[in-house]
């Protein structure tokens, strides 16, 4: 089954990434006005090189000002060189998880801290870890612990930010990202989908015989779900896929859980199963960040990180 079907609506959109936000003392930007309506975006490019060597001097959140040190590695051979969350740019960076995981690719860095903040729609701080960056380049993986559930229906703000002053947080010379989230639900065919899902035994042959009364009866009353497996079986280019997932009951279920977030628009949910799946199914994954424009970060590495200090 091809992801790339269930994020068409980024499609307008896909070369371009989630913009940055600038964030001002403890008062986070304004959140998006409308999450459930899709926003046209219009970008000009700039014909004037000053202009064009201003954009090119920014890194992460900010711009580097003349004669400000950066704790980014310059590499001539690539351009990834500033912060990158790995989300699409549309307002649907949503969760259904109290305690969601982002993704974000961290260039190579001789910071010796990160810290990582998230603060609900009022600007108040809701969480706030501190931990020590990888020194090489990748895709890294940050989870809002269970101490702090996210509420439904809020948005919250997140920054991820590192600390190339450590001593003074709002240095020029600190790079950060950062982005919303907003916790929602799935509607209650949605949620039929997915208790189906988790509950069916068996699951990897539920991707070949999801026919057989006995064993999947949920199937037969979910429609859409039929549908979606439908559509896996019939594509030729997930043959293969389907023979590998036959051999794993819980790489199966990852899948198939993440074919239901797909279609319903959670994007957090669908990142973080198809990760979980990045080593055994490279393609999936490379697929699905492709779809929503970052296909510049396919080939990078999900490092093993980051824990808290």
């Amino acid at each position: 089954m091809s992801l790339l079907k269930y994020f068409q609506f980024f499609g307008t959109l896909a070369a371009v990434l989630s913009p940055t936000l600038v964030t001002v003392a403890s008062l986070p930007p304004q959140p998006p006005a409308q999450w459930e309506s899709q926003r046209e975006v219009s970008l000009k490019f700039p014909d004037d090189t000053k202009e064009r060597e201003r954009i090119n001097s920014s890194l992460g959140g900010g711009s580097r000002g003349i004669g400000v040190a950066s704790c980014i590695k310059e590499d001539e051979t690539s351009e990834k060189t500033s912060l990158k969350a790995l989300v699409p740019i549309t307002d649907s960076s949503r969760t259904i998880a109290e305690n969601p995981s982002l993704f974000v690719f961290v260039p190579e860095t001789t910071a010796k801290s990160a810290k990582f903040i998230v603060r609900d729609n009022n600007g108040k701080e809701v969480y706030h870890s501190e931990f020590v960056p990888p020194e090489t380049s990748g895709i890294v993986k940050l989870t809002i612990p269970e101490t702090v559930p996210l509420e439904v229906k809020q948005e919250y703000h997140w920054e991820l930010k590192l600390m190339c002053n450590p001593t003074n947080y709002f240095s020029e010379e600190n790079k950060y990202v950062d982005g919303w989230l907003l916790r929602t639900q799935l509607n209650s065919e949605q949620q039929k989908q997915l208790d189906c899902v988790r509950q069916a035994p068996d699951l990897q042959n539920l991707l070949q015989f999801p026919e057989e009364p006995s064993l999947f009866s949920c199937v037969r009353q979910t429609p859409e779900l039929q549908n979606l497996l439908n559509t896996v079986r019939q594509s030729p280019e997930q043959r293969e896929l389907l023979e590998r997932l036959k051999q794993s009951p819980e790489e199966a279920k990852l899948y198939v859980e993440a074919l239901v977030y797909a279609n319903a628009k959670i994007w957090h949910e669908t990142i973080d199963n198809i990760a979980q799946l990045s080593d055994a199914h490279p393609n999936e994954w490379q697929e699905l960040l492709a779809s929503v424009g970052l296909e510049d970060f396919t080939q990078e590495k999900l490092l093993d990180c980051c824990t808290a200090n």
